[in-house]
């Protein structure tokens, strides 16, 4: 336990864990074996984390669970945990299951936001500035690029992966990959357009957005195939990071891009 740690006299901490400089623990709080928690982050009352690393400046709220055990039934006690980043703020009720698989970590980037009751399952992998609301759930092996923003209740398949970027609304649902710079919508979630508000804020240029914008409509809104879409844009859209990460992004994954577009059918 390092100087300058502020613990509540009810708070239940396990003797090894490694608390540094100017981290906050508040009442009820449990901290468990196997913890690591950065310098300034504060963890509020009945709070539980075991089997987990937090990092610098993070807000635990209360009801947080974090590196608990996978809803796994293969999972036999296998060394895992769960990784935190730097500047995260996980709010209340948020679960976040350590690792399935010997030695395999869930671990979230910095800067990221979930809100509260949202569920990250084992073995997930959640890039930096990423933003989950309220009562999102995400269940095993699921791979959430930097700079996502997930809307409310939305429920997702496992292994199932979101491009950078990406924004999508709430009460969606996936079980196919959701590709980069695209704004997704409906149950099951389509393409409903370029994330262009997104992107603008990320300070991409008119002229990156426009050839995002036309390779879309290959992709999504034209009678071409995937295979199709792709080799139009390897001859007509000049090759730059973002053009090489969608086409990269369409070749590879386990469950397949979706190909549905245009307005969701609940509207």
């Amino acid at each position: 336990m390092t100087a300058g740690v502020e613990i509540h006299s009810t708070a239940v901490i396990d003797p090894g864990a490694e608390i540094h400089e100017g981290a906050k623990i508040h009442s009820y709080a449990v901290i468990g074996p196997d913890v690591k928690i950065g310098a300034g982050t504060e963890v509020f009352p009945h709070t539980y984390l075991e089997y987990c690393e937090i990092g610098k400046n993070c807000h635990i709220a209360p009801g947080a669970s974090i590196g608990t055990a996978p809803q796994d039934t293969s999972y036999k006690g296998e060394n895992t945990k769960a990784i935190i980043g730097d500047n995260c703020q996980i709010r209340e009720n948020v679960t976040v299951n350590r690792g399935s698989g010997e030695g395999t970590v869930t671990q979230i980037g910095d800067n990221c936001m979930l809100m509260i009751g949202s569920h990250v399952a084992h073995n997930c992998q959640i890039g930096n500035n990423v933003n989950i609301a309220n009562n999102v759930l995400l269940a095993g092996h699921i791979l959430i690029e930097d700079n996502v923003f997930i809307g409310g209740a939305v429920v997702m398949h496992q292994f199932v992966r979101v491009g950078e970027l990406t924004i999508v609304g709430g009460f969606s649902g996936t079980r196919q990959d959701l590709p980069p710079y695209a704004k997704i919508d409906g149950r099951p979630g389509r393409v409903v357009g370029l994330n262009s508000v997104g992107l603008k804020r990320k300070g991409l240029s008119l002229e990156d957005r426009t050839l995002l914008k036309k390779a879309f409509n290959y992709l999504w809104f034209s009678e071409l195939n995937t295979q199709h879409a792709i080799e139009k844009i390897k001859e007509e859209i000049p090759s730059n990071q973002y053009i090489d990460h969608l086409v990269e992004f369409m070749n590879t994954g386990k469950r397949g891009v979706t190909k549905l577009s245009g307005k969701a059918e609940s509207e």
